[in-house]
């Protein structure tokens, strides 16, 4: 059974957290300051009371330096509800190092980041046109270990159908927090809708992008068969017999590189923070280098 996450692993986040941009509506009792006042211990401002202001709030030692009314604010503190998606499919199950198990580190690692400042998380894997929420609504960290066990059994299998999967799912939350996902985008589905509906439900959307090293500089050459990792038999079209030259290898990295700058500019246009990460690559480079500079981590 694999093990996604250590003590090491963890200890390495202890310092860092999500970088949550928009106001916040989520429930009350978390750790995040929105810019609203509300009812925490902590003191915020003052302000001049108008009819309808809590009495209970006024400052009567005020009214006797100043003989006018003033209410005191204290700072609104909110618990959000981060999601994140993690693709399933089987051509997550491909790679050396191995793409899923770098897509569960990497869920695992915001999810650390979520229930460490006091937020709520949800892990949600996509198989087809399916979300299965395998670690829902997790508070505190002893809940969350308890998730990780789960995850250590994520099986990699079918198709992926994010944009169906999102679009059909009832409870994708609204304006409470972040919605990760993280794939390899290598699909010929449609994903495009599924952040759409994300942030339509005024969510904060972030595309984590998984590649294995011979995905990103493939090295073979000759004949051979090419199988796709989500063929139903040996008999499927996809499966294709190639010769590779240096010619076909040149546009592969052409058609790569197309599709990686159709999703950047996806992203830019709609400013959803976008990371293309090795699953060689140390995950302090993901996380603390890639991500940080994508605004996804403080």
């Amino acid at each position: 059974m694999r093990k996604i996450i250590d003590d090491a692993f963890i200890s390495m986040l202890e310092t860092r957290d999500l970088n949550v941009h928009s106001s916040l509506n989520g429930l009350f009792g978390g750790n995040r300051r929105t810019v609203k006042h509300g009812s925490s211990a902590e003191f915020a401002d003052y302000q001049e009371y108008v009819p309808g202001d809590d009495l209970r709030r006024i400052d009567w030692n005020l009214y006797a330096r100043f003989e006018k009314l003033f209410i005191k604010l204290f700072v609104d503190e909110r618990q959000l509800h981060h999601r994140i998606y993690v693709d399933c499919s089987a051509s997550m199950d491909w790679g050396d190092p191995h793409k899923g198990e770098t897509a569960l580190r990497l869920a695992c690692a915001l999810g650390f980041l979520a229930v460490q400042s006091m937020d709520r998380v949800s892990i949600i894997e996509i198989h087809d046109d399916k979300c299965d929420n395998v670690a829902n609504n997790i508070v505190g960290k002893e809940r969350f270990y308890e998730a990780v066990n789960k995850l250590n059994n994520t099986e990699f299998f079918g198709n992926s159908e994010i944009g169906s999967a999102l679009t059909r799912e009832e409870n994708v939350g609204n304006g409470d927090g972040m919605s990760v996902i993280i794939s390899d985008f290598l699909t010929e589905s449609e994903w495009k809708s599924g952040a759409e509906y994300l942030r339509y439900s005024n969510r904060e959307v972030c595309l984590l992008q998984v590649l294995s090293p011979e995905e990103m500089d493939p090295m073979m050459m000759g004949k051979m068969w090419l199988l796709d990792s989500e063929a139903r038999g040996n008999d499927d079209p996809r499966n294709k017999r190639m010769e590779i030259s240096r010619d076909t290898l040149k546009a592969y990295s052409m058609a790569l590189e197309y599709h990686q700058n159709e999703l950047r500019q996806f992203c830019d246009a709609r400013g959803i923070p976008f990371v293309t990460v090795c699953s060689d690559e140390p995950i302090e480079r993901m996380l603390f280098m890639k991500s940080t500079e994508a605004g996804i981590i403080l």
